[in-house]
């Protein structure tokens, strides 16, 4: 299938924002590491057949909640870094996206205290503002949460999406090892 060339233009661009993004980091601990893009289109390209709604936990600079926002779904990142949030809106109006970013904390606030369930140097920050209260939606409202958990945060974020999402949620991870999964919740 010939991909359409948005993707192509914003897989460029988030592969620029990227590099200018390690340049201006180097030598310095940052929260931001790209999944794979490319893989991440046909993955929900599949996805879409099944859900309309798109849920970012950790969007970063935007580019799979802008993916998912030109498959057709109504797409929503959340992110804790408020220079990341303002990256990724710049490139969802350079790709005429209308995926939405918000800045806060993806972690539910009735959930925040659940943290003893990750070791003690877990990477998930858990303050911030509360993203869901700013969106006026719940991770409940979305059929399709997508993440990609430190290693060794998986069961917490499986768990986290258990007890908040709706009967339709689903949740997708992205591995290293494993790519993209769907997780049953």
């Amino acid at each position: 299938m010939k991909q359409d060339r948005r993707f192509d233009d914003l897989l460029l661009a988030g592969a620029e924002i990227w590099r200018d993004y390690c340049n201006e980091h180097a030598g310095v601990f940052h929260r931001v590491i790209p999944a794979d893009h490319a893989l991440a289109i046909e993955v929900l390209r599949d996805q879409r057949r099944s859900a309309t709604t798109f849920l970012e936990l950790g969007s970063a600079t935007g580019v799979i909640t802008i993916i998912a926002d030109l498959l057709g779904f109504d797409a929503h990142g959340i992110e804790i870094e408020p220079t990341l949030v303002d990256t990724a809106e710049r490139l969802a109006e350079e790709m005429n996206s209308s995926a939405t970013f918000v800045e806060g904390s993806f972690v539910p606030l009735d959930y925040r205290d659940s943290v003893d369930l990750l070791g003690s140097d877990y990477m998930t920050p858990t303050e911030g503002a509360d993203a869901y209260a700013e969106m006026g939606l719940e991770i409940a409202d979305f059929d399709l949460v997508y993440a990609y958990p430190w290693p060794g945060e998986e069961d917490w974020l499986i768990e986290m999406v258990r007890r908040h999402g709706g009967a339709r949620t689903r949740l997708m991870i992205y591995t290293v090892r494993d790519g993209y999964e769907i997780v049953a919740t």
